[in-house]
């Protein structure tokens, strides 16, 4: 799931079935919420999204919301204009919201996000206009708001610490992102992958993966997911002495029995029905759409008649007079 570039790497049928997920969601211009664990690529998937859908040709912005503090993530995503505040820069500021008009917003870790500025990011989905700090006019802006987080939203909502409005404003449309272990068999890939890239970002030789260290990555946990597999490939890439690496070249971390299956691992989810995908696409267009189904076909790239018949299949023809009574 990517490495130096945005590329998607792996070809289980559950990485398949969630990029063919994310290419469906890419077709409803609605807001996504990407969940699963850190270091499972979830920008990379924002990205997909973004290069599927109709926005393809407008910027891609992202910011990370965690571990800013709230005054610096505030100026981060709204702008500032001259004078705001001491130290502003004399041309002010245009903020991420503003500059991914016309595009798509990725907003990462968006549950580490303070509960003070989340009123604000509220209005500016809901209204389509900002305001920089200083300003007391508002701008028009217009984009797709991707957003991805590894808490459960609903535990934060409960505990007060996410609004509940915001939350179902940007989890209109969700897609789960597999851990690792979870599709091991697109390790060896991924190993290939990121050895070449180590290889040639460092300028050292290229160095084939024994057998040995192949099966020991394979039987790996990952708690740290892709990103982890990424950093001991390169720093095994680096410090192998010979042509290849092998397993002594591996960390006991790796090659330790009790590193293979920690105790309370999650098992692998069961790889979810296409047709659940479909239907969850054909929803949310109708939601998006207010109910009109020949804004909904368009949106779907499907003829209006097929609309009908896939409707009366999922038995989704309650949700057309909900959505045009704005229900939910």
């Amino acid at each position: 799931v990517g490495g130096g570039t945005d590329q998607i790497v792996g070809t289980s049928p559950l990485l398949r079935q969630v990029q063919e997920k994310a290419k469906l969601l890419a077709e409803v211009d609605v807001p996504v919420l990407l969940l699963g664990e850190t270091g499972v690529g979830k920008e990379r998937f924002a990205r997909l999204i973004h290069e599927s859908g109709r926005r393809k040709a407008g910027p891609f912005v992202a910011l990370n919301c965690g571990g800013l503090p709230r005054d610096l993530l505030s100026s981060e995503l709204f702008g500032y204009v001259e004078g705001a505040f001491t130290g502003a820069r004399r041309s002010g500021m245009i903020g991420k919201i503003e500059a991914a008009s016309g595009g798509t917003l990725f907003l990462d870790e968006i549950g580490e996000m303070p509960l003070e500025l989340q009123p604000y990011l509220l209005r500016v989905l809901e209204g389509g206009e900002i305001y920089p700090l200083g300003d007391a006019k508002p701008r028009k802006v217009e984009f797709r708001l991707v957003a991805a987080t590894n808490k459960d939203l609903r535990e934060e909502v409960n505990a007060r610490r996410f609004r509940m409005d915001l939350f179902y404003r940007v989890s209109v449309t969700s897609l789960r992102i597999p851990a690792l272990r979870d599709h091991s068999e697109d390790v060896p890939s991924l190993v290939e992958y990121f050895s070449r890239g180590a290889s040639q970002h460092h300028g050292v030789p290229l160095k084939r993966f024994e057998p040995d260290a192949l099966s020991a990555l394979q039987r790996h946990a990952w708690p740290g997911n892709v990103r982890e597999l990424r950093n001991v490939v390169e720093g095994a890439v680096l410090m192998a002495t010979g042509e290849s690496v092998t397993l002594a070249d591996l960390s006991a971390d790796i090659t330790s029995p009790l590193a293979h299956n920690p105790a309370g691992a999650p098992l692998a989810p069961p790889i979810a029905d296409l047709e659940a995908v479909e239907r969850d696409a054909i929803s949310a267009a109708i939601l998006a759409c207010h109910g009109n189904l020949t804004l909904a076909a368009k949106q779907l790239r499907i003829s209006k008649s097929t609309l009908y018949l896939k409707v009366k299949r999922y038995g989704l023809e309650k949700l057309i007079p909900d959505a045009r009574s704005g229900a939910r």
